[in-house]
């Protein structure tokens, strides 16, 4: 594989890129708004990952029943989708849909174990983190949730 080398003004041999110093500084230009737009996204993730937990909240304290339930589970599913997208915000959606349909059913399997239900007996909030009894529609629920949180998310204006 041949490479060019330059001589800087100190005699050591450096790779030439093959830009020079204006396609350089257009480079450098574009890496600073990618990575100014990825904290952007975070911080609205991070917001909405907020307002879904409130809302997530007000559902569990303000419903009962299968609805209740179901909606409750969705909410907890777009959370998870949101958090994984804060984590992997490079990553395309569909993967990060896919991590967090699996978790979510992990954590779901996970409560046939009975260790979520002990770990709750400890520190009460992981009820709502981790659930106490495995329920199948839940699954669907996880799937639905993430579903939705994955079109908005990849939705776009028409121009």
């Amino acid at each position: 594989m041949d490479r060019k080398y330059r001589v800087s003004t100190g005699g050591v041999g450096q790779p030439d890129s093959g830009l020079d110093d204006e396609s350089a500084q257009e480079s450098r230009d574009l890496e600073a708004t990618l990575k100014h737009g990825f904290r952007k996204r975070r911080l609205l993730l991070t917001a909405t990952a907020g307002l879904i937990v409130v809302t997530g909240l007000l559902v569990h304290f303000s419903t009962t029943g299968i609805v209740g339930d179901f909606v409750g589970d969705a909410l907890y599913a777009v959370l998870v989708y949101l958090v994984l997208s804060v984590v992997f915000v490079r990553r395309p959606s569909w993967q990060v849909a896919v991590a967090a349909i699996l978790l979510c059913a992990a954590l779901e399997v996970f409560q046939l174990t009975g260790l979520p239900t002990s770990l709750t007996e400890l520190f009460a909030p992981f009820r709502y983190l981790l659930g106490t009894t495995f329920n199948a529609l839940d699954l669907v629920a996880y799937a639905v949730g993430v579903l939705a949180a994955t079109g908005v998310s990849t939705w776009r204006q028409p121009d």
